[in-house]
């Protein structure tokens, strides 16, 4: 399980990896598109990733905090970003 805490405006880049990825909005909003198809994320909302799709985000006009899970667990990730941005819970 990882916590991202997101700055305003922030870009995710598209992308995919070849584990699912579940996750859910705490605080603040997104726009997620998942395969193509947009959704507006806000506090308590989830979304699944499937293996191998397709997917970014573009973070609203307040800082936005996720918590993601991935299965199985990447291991290619650092257990910290030097920003601070993330950190596995």
């Amino acid at each position: 399980m990882i916590v991202y805490d997101y700055a305003p405006k922030t870009i995710v880049e598209t992308h995919k990896h070849d584990v699912e990825q579940f996750g859910v909005v705490v605080k603040g909003s997104l726009a997620m598109v998942i395969a193509g198809e947009q959704r507006i994320l806000t506090p308590g909302d989830s979304f699944r990733v499937p293996p191998g799709t397709a997917h970014g985000a573009r973070v609203f006009e307040e800082a936005t905090q996720v918590v993601d899970v991935f299965a199985p667990p990447r291991t290619d990730l650092p257990k910290s970003r030097s920003d601070g941005s993330a950190k596995q819970a």
